[in-house]
């Protein structure tokens, strides 16, 4: 082992977790690919196959094989290179591909970190109107022209859904149950929830959104449990609360994007997904 890779380790081991940090070699590789060929070919074919069936069940007609290539093309001009903390190249391609499935007349975000998502729903949806919430943008690198971008929680605002198609997506680290309860409040019908992760891998990010989506679905997840996970050596707990189950019946369907790791070979995200709400009285 080198000096530097030394000094790495022993950082990550005994200084940097106390302050849930923790030094990564750069994600700058997110496009690696297979060169244009026979082998390419068969990656992308067999991402479609695990990627149809969902834009199968979000709406629309849209043909998984050509939607990944014009996305591996815009992913390779992406301004953001290294979205270390955000949405790779699994990630982005799931909400490139629902947006553009979907196609809203607004998008409303909250979370913009670095920029990456906001920009790649500007290549999805052109004429969409965009606005991006965070609470600091000292992380944000790239300002897409056209785009809205304002600082401090989405509640501060006042944005609600439009006329047209309007899609929230949630990417803040903040209870899913809370983001659903908020986002139904304000009109929106349609929503990407971002970290969706089970009630069981929780322990994966340092700050879920729990309640998350797939909580909710999941009929094991009860009202007054307790549950805990270890990260980076702290103990945390959540206590699920009524008012967060209660948010299950505000819920029309849910649709989680696929594992697309075993086709691209490009690492796991944790979790994407499609929420139609119930309108109102129904």
């Amino acid at each position: 082992m080198n000096l530097k890779a030394s000094i790495v380790r022993g950082l990550n081991r005994h200084v940097l977790p106390r302050y849930r940090l923790i030094l990564k070699k750069s994600a700058n590789d997110a496009d690696a690919l297979p060169a244009p060929g026979p082998m390419r070919e068969r990656l992308v074919g067999n991402a479609a196959t695990a990627l149809q069936p969902w834009l199968d069940a979000i709406g629309g007609n849209a043909d998984a094989k050509a939607l990944i290539e014009e996305f591996i093309t815009v992913f390779a001009r992406r301004p953001v290179r290294d979205n270390a903390g955000g949405s790779g190249f699994n990630g982005s391609l799931c909400l490139f591909a629902a947006v553009r499935v979907l196609s809203p007349a607004l998008i409303v975000e909250s979370g913009t970190w670095k920029g990456h998502s906001a920009w790649l729903f500007r290549q999805a949806a052109p004429e969409a109107r965009i606005v991006s919430f965070d609470i600091e943008h000292e992380n944000l690198e790239h300002r897409e022209a056209g785009i809205d971008y304002r600082l401090g929680d989405w509640m501060d605002h006042e944005v609600v859904a439009g006329e047209g198609v309007s899609l929230a997506f949630f990417d803040d680290h903040i209870s899913h149950a809370r983001r659903i309860r908020e986002a139904h409040a304000r009109g929106f019908r349609l929503l990407l929830a971002d970290d969706d992760l089970p009630a069981e891998a929780l322990f994966v990010t340092g700050l879920p959104p729990a309640p998350t989506a797939a909580m909710l679905a999941d009929p094991a997840v009860t009202a007054g449990q307790i549950l805990a996970w270890r990260y980076r050596g702290r103990d945390f707990s959540l206590t699920v609360s009524p008012e967060d189950v209660a948010v299950r019946a505000l819920i029309a369907g849910r649709h989680a994007a696929p594992d697309l790791s075993p086709a691209t070979y490009h690492p796991r995200h944790n979790g994407v997904t499609v929420l139609r709400l119930k309108s109102r009285g129904e």
